[in-house]
């Protein structure tokens, strides 16, 4: 099979489209995570790897994300710590970095929308980037982050890291398109429009030489918990029924 990145024909690798990390995979836990869905005809799964594509990448370019996908994780997962609490005194409403890598943070995420648009994994099936794919692609194939008007990225996490990742979309803001991305506790908003963000966003989004500020937000009281809470009532219910 070709893969989709080079176009070669070449023997087609398990790649994972969210890095395995962000999966949280303990190897010394009770069992593999479940993949949980509420799609109909379609069942919980044990995904032993977390969540991979065996159609998509040759091994030669599965290794062009390695260097991103690394700094993902060293940013968000291990170096989580360091960040600084942005607070007014009484309330905490983001977190901080001084200063961080921007290629490499854009282009980890990035990397990620790419891998999502051209899976054929159920999880990722409502990322359909029409024509904005091939540029995305380009900007891979050219390690090139592009200005924020270009596939602009806010960032906004959960005051909570013990979460599931959701399936990501595509959605409007002020009338232009966006994908949300989840990474573990992070979620990306990237943009996929080819309009220029709007002035609403514009100062959010990841900037070269300035700051990493992210948005906080709670995860108790927050849409995602409550379809994640579904979600695993519904699957404990169908595991009752089957048996």
């Amino acid at each position: 099979m070709n893969c989709k990145l080079c176009g070669f024909d070449k023997p087609l690798v398990d790649a994972h489209v969210i890095p395995r990390s962000f999966h949280r995979i303990d190897p010394n836990g009770d069992g593999p995570p479940r993949l949980v869905t509420n799609e109909k005809g379609r069942h919980t799964q044990k995904v032993r790897k977390g969540v991979y594509d065996s159609t998509i990448l040759c091994v030669e370019c599965e290794h062009r994300f390695s260097e991103w996908d690394d700094y993902g994780d060293d940013l968000f997962l291990k170096g989580w710590d360091q960040f600084e609490k942005m607070t007014d005194g009484t309330c905490h409403f983001g977190y901080h970095l001084p200063a961080y890598d921007y290629p490499k943070l854009k282009l980890f995420i990035l990397s990620v929308l790419w891998r999502a648009s051209v899976s054929s994994h159920v999880m990722f099936s409502k990322i359909d980037l029409g024509g904005r794919e091939t540029v995305l692609k380009q900007s891979i194939l050219q390690a090139d982050p592009g200005s924020v008007d270009q596939f602009g990225v806010l960032l906004q996490a959960f005051d909570s890291n013990e979460i599931g990742i959701l399936n990501p979309h595509l959605e409007r803001f002020d009338g232009i398109r966006y994908c949300r991305l989840y990474l573990g506790h992070v979620i990306a908003f990237i943009k996929v429009d080819s309009r220029p963000l709007g002035e609403t966003f514009r100062h959010l989004a990841l900037t070269p030489y300035t700051p990493l500020r992210i948005a906080i937000k709670n995860f108790g009281t927050s849409p995602e918990r409550a379809i994640m809470q579904k979600l695993v009532i519904a699957d404990k219910e169908r595991s009752r029924t089957s048996r």
